[in-house]
């Protein structure tokens, strides 16, 4: 949509109120980001409600043409053919996330096996074990080379490791701690959504448009259609763009799950819907989603793990050359600078959820505050204008 520039007027008159703009905006703002985990329950409510429109749309779209009945059919056979194929991945996964969950005894057997292998890569010799090896026994040949080498390897090597398994079962024990954590979190979010979510459904497709004009009378007359304009546009643009990031997360999580499985680790699925997942927090997002994968690939051996690193680089690439450029640009007119600086400045005010939502509350800013001023342009003219 091209967007209308005018010439900034010299009117105070249109300061003033965008400034009371900008401040209502803020308010509201902060006082979401104050109740943070209410706030996060609102936003998956949110994303979820646009989501389910634009499948709605889509839908009749495509078989809007069709009887009631037909139209019913076909959702009903599509919810249920989803439904199956997810509950067929899931049950086929419980035993190996049980595994991964409940048990730590293959981790640490895992480690244990590691280091046994691969210790002395994690190890470092000082200057007075080199020269003890320099210096140990009469002459040194090239037939005794080798075996006077893997001896001060799997001795001197292994007596001032740089990281211990010590440290490594600490790691791990920090690791299922923060997802023990993280699940008792979701518990909470999981409850509060049961209560708020189905009411957020309701209230949109059964009275939107109430809710809307409601909203619009609550404003003077001479700013209503401003108000209607700006609750449409940002409606529309967020459903647009939380579309985009959910089949960005979608092809992401695909990749790394064909990918996890071909490496053949355990939880493959659940391991692939969390880098997914984890690919809508910028920077830090796709490196976090990673991590537990290579982890437990780096537990069966390392070529595990190297493919379960390229499995991730592939789908990075296919996401900053393809979806980025292509799908997430197309719903945002916003500079790539400007995005990496709100993303930053965002993340060092609330952290992940800042980086998330640093888009999404800039697009809200944008759409507000150009169509107050052109609306008060022409109800507050300059001078030489009027």
């Amino acid at each position: 949509m091209q967007e209308e520039k005018m010439a900034l007027t010299t009117n105070s008159k249109v300061w003033s109120i965008m400034l009371v703009v900008s401040v209502f905006l803020s308010i509201i703002f902060a006082v979401l980001f104050y109740f943070e985990d209410i706030f996060i329950v609102l936003i998956i409510g949110s994303i979820l409600v646009l989501l389910t429109d634009s499948i709605l749309i889509e839908f009749n779209r495509h078989f809007g043409h069709k009887s009631l009945w037909a139209r019913r059919f076909y959702a009903v056979s599509l919810v249920v053919i989803g439904i199956m194929l997810v509950s067929l991945l899931m049950v086929g996964q419980l035993s190996d996330m049980n595994s991964l969950v409940n048990s730590q005894e293959e981790y640490e057997s895992g480690i244990t096996s590691i280091f046994s292998t691969y210790g002395y890569l994690f190890s470092s010799l000082n200057n007075g074990d080199m020269g003890e090896m320099a210096g140990r026994g009469p002459a040194v040949t090239s037939d005794n080379m080798s075996e006077n080498l893997s001896e001060d390897v799997n001795g001197d090597m292994a007596a001032s490791p740089l990281i211990s398994g010590e440290d490594m079962q600490s790691i791990g024990n920090y690791i299922f701690s923060f997802f023990s954590s993280l699940i008792s979190k979701l518990s909470y979010f999981v409850f509060t959504g049961l209560l708020i979510i189905p009411m957020m459904f309701r209230l949109y497709f059964a009275k939107k448009n109430v809710i809307v004009s409601e909203i619009v009378a609550f404003f003077p007359v001479k700013y209503q259609d401003c108000v209607s304009s700006s609750i449409l546009d940002i409606g529309k643009r967020l459903r647009d763009y939380f579309s985009a990031k959910i089949l960005e997360s979608v092809i992401v999580g695909f990749i790394c799950c064909i990918g996890f499985y071909l490496a053949g680790i355990n939880g493959w699925f659940f391991l692939g819907v969390l880098a997914g997942l984890l690919n809508v927090v910028p920077y830090i997002g796709p490196v976090v989603g990673a991590i537990p994968a290579v982890i437990i690939a780096f537990i069966v051996g390392p070529t595990t793990a190297f493919f379960a690193i390229i499995t991730v680089g592939i789908a990075q690439l296919v996401d900053n050359l393809y979806l980025i450029p292509y799908m997430i640009s197309g719903k945002v007119d916003v500079n790539p600078l400007l995005s990496v600086l709100l993303t930053l400045i965002f993340a060092d005010m609330l952290g992940a959820l800042g980086m998330i939502l640093a888009i999404p509350v800039y697009i809200i800013y944008k759409v507000v505050l150009t169509e107050f001023y052109n609306e008060l342009r022409k109800i507050y003219p300059d001078e030489y204008d009027a």
